[in-house]
């Protein structure tokens, strides 16, 4: 089970008896050099060049936008329910304390609030869409 699960470790504990089980760490990334470029042992490959600034796609803050920001890490919903409309659309104007979307985390449904008085100006992400702690959700133009 732990296998093909998401988790790389378990522990439990019951009466006095503990268990843990770890998955085996992956192994170690092999680095392979072009064909034209000599290494000495133990030497890494030059690594490829970083893009120009200027190839950089602008970020919300670029643009005078803030995100509301994934509280958890969870499913990403539109929505209070399948088939219902969107808490939020684009071009909406949103409060502090309105509900922008849904995290769900372990089969609980948690709202997250704008936190911003402003406009969404961009979704950032899919209905549905697995979400990162921290993860930008929505880009929104502050009003005052």
């Amino acid at each position: 089970i732990l296998e093909t699960s998401n988790l790389s470790e378990i522990e439990i504990e019951e009466e006095g008896r503990r268990i843990r089980l770890r998955k085996a760490a992956p192994p170690a990334p092999v680095v392979c050099a072009p064909e034209n470029q000599l290494l000495e042992p133990g030497a890494a490959p030059a690594a490829a060049p970083a893009p120009p600034p200027e190839a950089l796609p602008a970020t919300p803050a670029d643009e005078g936008l803030v995100t509301i920001d994934s509280p958890m890490v969870g499913t990403y919903y539109v929505g209070p329910a399948p088939g219902e409309p969107p808490f939020v659309t684009l071009g909406e104007s949103v409060d502090p304390d309105q509900t922008v979307c849904i995290v769900e985390a372990m089969k609980i449904m948690n709202e997250v609030a704008a936190k911003v008085h402003g406009v969404i100006e961009k979704a950032l992400v899919e209905n549905g869409e697995p979400v990162e702690f921290g993860q930008p959700l929505f880009a929104v133009r502050p009003v005052s």
